[in-house]
């Protein structure tokens, strides 16, 4: 029996019982969902960055696509680039528990609750949820690419948090650093035969966690060498990459080929076998936005090489 139905009877007049439903499908792990799409944002990315771009916010919503009520870029993540022109500021009010930036431009300053950091071209940087975000761009402007769990908090249909009560910290990881830290990683991982590239995962451990930057989301700086491919692999979590330098480098995800476009970010479906190629001459590198936490709290990421 499919659909929800009604029942009457001697309690019908209690609006407690007359607002109950009931709903018995035949199979309820055969509901489907509209999937999520494998795409790049190689348009939007273009409109962003294009000299007469006035300042404002360019919201990456696939939601009609993917059947989510609200903007959304995926089921439980919402991605946007924010343009700001010189010596203008751009603020915004997110229903977020937190929000991540990539600086793909530009230099000048963010803002929210207590917080003020400096941001320069490379940086990454996160903010708590809630409140007022304000961005003000220096002499040369800014574009940026920001990441939130919007879709995720209107699911529970819950408010965001005050920023002082957000899970995420304010931070700054300034790419100097980054590079520094992954060359790290890089070196202590090379030889190891389970990797499945050389990734560096950004964090503040507020809840303690030395490996997540937010309870459901996971920031990390990807790399690969030059001339090399990442090895075929799959994860039930979904991914949005920004590639950072993306000279002559693919995905080929279950088959199909995606070229890349620098800061134009793309989507690699949940479960679906995929890897990098880098066929250039210099190392790749890309900021990876995963809904991994949710997945390693519940033991479901589903990891595997295949």
């Amino acid at each position: 029996m499919d659909g929800a139905t009604t029942r009457s009877g001697s309690q019908a007049d209690d609006p407690y019982v007359a607002r109950a439903r009931y709903y018995s499908p035949a199979n309820i792990f055969q509901v489907e969902r509209r999937p999520v799409p494998r795409r790049n944002f190689v348009d939007e990315c273009a409109w962003a960055r294009a000299p007469g771009t006035p300042t404002g916010w360019l919201t990456l919503d696939i939601s009609g696509e993917i059947g989510i009520d609200g903007p959304a870029t995926t089921p439980l993540m919402l991605a946007r680039y924010a343009t700001v022109r010189p010596g203008e500021t751009l603020e915004g009010n997110f229903a977020a528990s937190g929000e991540f930036y990539y600086v793909m431009s530009g230099s000048g300053t963010a803002a929210k609750d207590v917080d003020r950091l400096s941001f320069e071209t490379g940086d990454v940087f996160s903010l708590p949820g809630g409140g007022t975000t304000r961005l003000d761009a220096g002499p040369e402007g800014a574009v940026l690419c920001q990441f939130t769990n919007e879709p995720e908090i209107a699911f529970h249909s819950v408010r965001p948090p005050s920023p002082g009560d957000a899970p995420v910290r304010a931070a700054r990881y300034p790419m100097a650093d980054i590079l520094d830290e992954l060359a790290r990683a890089r070196d202590a991982n090379r030889d190891d035969p389970g990797r499945s590239g050389m990734a560096l995962h950004l964090t503040t451990e507020r809840g303690g966690s030395s490996d997540a930057a937010h309870p459901t989301i996971k920031v990390a700086i990807n790399s690969l060498d030059a001339g090399r491919n990442q090895r075929p692999h799959r994860h039930n979590s979904v991914a949005l990459t920004l590639p950072i330098r993306a000279d002559r480098v693919h995905s080929v995800i279950e088959g199909e080929r995606l070229d890349w476009h620098t800061h134009a970010l793309m989507i690699t479906p949940p479960a679906e076998l995929h890897e990098h190629r880098n066929e250039g001459d210099e190392m790749m590198l890309s900021l990876v936005i995963q809904d991994g936490g949710l997945y390693f709290r519940c033991r479901t990421i589903g990891f595997s090489f295949d």
